[in-house]
């Protein structure tokens, strides 16, 4: 009976964790999500803006919305810092330079390039690829 009580305990542990694990959340998992709206679908790093649907559309510009990408050798969803940007581009010192020197803070990633017509990262990335 005891080995019968620790191997249920081993069973229900393990399954409860398999449980707990959150799946990647992939660029094709989000497609139809309409929490998520893809800002730039055909550049190299392409960003997504999710805002939380739990909030009335009044109260939307209280909760700032959060941003992931996705690049071309992954399609799982990052939170969009300098960080994950790096790690996505190991290899890539001179972009990695680019990033500390353009921007000061994660929250200025989102930032739009009007003379290029991109966003700041994207052409960080493509002046340093």
């Amino acid at each position: 009976m005891k080995k019968f009580l620790t191997l249920a305990f081993i069973l229900i542990s393990l399954f409860t964790t398999a449980m707990a694990q959150k799946p990647k959340v992939t660029s094709a998992t989000v497609a139809n999500d309409k929490n998520y709206t893809v800002l730039n679908a055909k550049e190299s790093i392409v960003i997504f803006k999710y805002q939380h649907p739990g909030h009335s559309p009044k109260e939307a510009e209280k909760y700032t919305p959060k941003y992931y990408f996705t690049t071309v050798s992954s399609d799982v969803l990052q939170q969009l810092t300098m960080s994950n940007l790096k790690k996505s581009f190991p290899s890539n010192h001179p972009f990695h330079d680019a990033l500390d020197a353009t921007f000061k803070e994660d929250k200025e990633l989102t930032g739009y390039d009007d003379f290029h017509k991109m966003y700041k990262v994207n052409w960080l990335l493509k002046q340093h690829s």
